[in-house]
């Protein structure tokens, strides 16, 4: 799935400037706890999350994630998006709760992320 796909099934935005809509996300995990979050697989995927601190942008760099899904209208603050842009991590931005945007995306054909073996 691109992202342009995850904008198209949520409604969502690009809350970070120049971000290619053409980006492939190969599954999808959602947690405000950051280090649930680092139990999976995270390479490649959407991270769906309401935690707006740099803390996410720092899991998701350690992750190697694709791309970062703000959820309930929130949006990162200017230092974490500042961290974002500088990583090359884009951020998006939907109205939906975490468990519609979660459903929607399954729905629409993304998968869940895989827990790490021996976690």
């Amino acid at each position: 799935m691109q992202l342009r796909d995850v904008l198209a099934a949520l409604g969502a935005r690009f809350i970070s400037p120049n971000v290619d809509p053409r980006i492939e996300v190969r599954a999808g995990f959602a947690a405000d706890l950051m280090s649930d979050a680092l139990r999976y697989d995270l390479s490649g995927a959407l991270l769906v999350s309401g935690l707006a601190n740099p803390q996410v942008v720092r899991t998701a760099e350690m992750a190697d994630v694709a791309a970062i899904l703000m959820v309930r209208g929130k949006a990162p603050t200017p230092e974490t998006l500042e961290l974002a842009e500088e990583i090359g991590i884009p951020f998006l931005g939907t109205e939906l709760t975490m468990f519609e945007s979660c459903g929607r995306l399954f729905g629409a054909g993304l998968p869940a992320c895989k827990l790490f073996h021996g976690n």
